[in-house]
């Protein structure tokens, strides 16, 4: 196979969807989801962001959080 066809193979596989920050959203009780949207707006950083989620025990990466933050994610991604 070519690497032309290679790319394009994975190109939009897992790409639609909702995101895995948006997922986790989702999954937060209402205090706490208040809490995340408010350090959004806020605009801390990504890497504090997931550094604080990771302690509460959610699994979620600073890139996840940076794409869905650009419009970059999953969430966005339709085509």
């Amino acid at each position: 196979m070519s690497l032309e066809k290679s790319i394009e193979e994975f190109r939009y596989k897992g790409t639609l969807g909702v995101c895995p920050f948006a997922k986790l959203i989702s999954t937060l009780n209402a205090a706490d989801k208040k809490a995340l949207l408010s350090a959004l707006e806020k605009r801390i950083p990504d890497v504090t962001l997931a550094s604080a989620l990771r302690k509460e025990g959610y699994k979620i990466a600073e890139i996840s959080i940076s794409q869905h933050r650009k419009g970059l994610c999953r969430c966005e991604n339709k085509s």
